[in-house]
């Protein structure tokens, strides 16, 4: 999305499929009382302003995204922004957060290196909560289609075995996406290294 010239983040951050996502992952942060967020993929902060995050740390791709929502944002002094490149980005730049969200932002990954390190970024910032809002399929991964590539979302995340899925949240609005919510833990273990 080209923000910079009143680009959105697309249907999914509005209406009633926002209004979903928003519903799902607050109460999370109520029920598991969250302090810290961050979030890959903060896009042009509409799905933002329905969150009730006490201190959040927004990461996006596009430089105009993450100047939008400082603009946006700017008298908010519980939301900060940062540009976010898979290929040169170290987790350890990040601060750990209580809860790390990825919404609609994994299957438009259409490098697989990308893809790689963003996934592998999302669980290494997170000290309990995973929160993955995206395409459930399996098995054989299928070419790109437009701006949208499908993964085998559960092999991937087979390769930490730190977390452990602790729900799945079905699609409430089947005709108007395919995303559901994956959500993870980190296993107690995995807590006390």
């Amino acid at each position: 999305m080209n923000y910079a010239y009143g680009g959105t983040s697309g249907s999914g951050s509005y209406g009633e499929l926002a209004e979903f996502k928003a519903e799902v992952v607050n109460e999370l942060v109520e029920r598991n009382s969250v302090r810290t967020v961050i979030e890959f993929g903060c896009g042009d902060g509409h799905q933002l302003s329905l969150m009730k995050y006490p201190d959040y740390l927004g990461l996006d791709v596009a430089a105009s995204a993450v100047q939008l929502c400082t603009e946006k944002f700017k008298d908010d002094p519980t939301k900060r922004f940062m540009l976010y490149h898979p290929g040169s980005f170290a987790v350890r730049e990040l601060p750990q957060a209580d809860m790390v969200v990825c919404l609609d932002v994994l299957y438009h990954i259409t490098d697989d290196e990308d893809f790689a390190a963003t996934l592998q970024h999302i669980l290494e910032a997170s000290s309990n909560l995973v929160v993955l809002y995206t395409k459930l399929t399996t098995g054989k991964e299928a070419p790109v289609v437009d701006t949208i590539k499908d993964r085998d979302i559960f092999g991937h995340l087979k390769e930490f075995p730190d977390f452990s899925i602790e729900s799945i949240v079905p699609q409430r609005y089947k005709d108007k996406s395919s995303a559901d919510f994956i959500i993870l833990r980190k296993r107690s273990e995995s807590l006390r290294k």
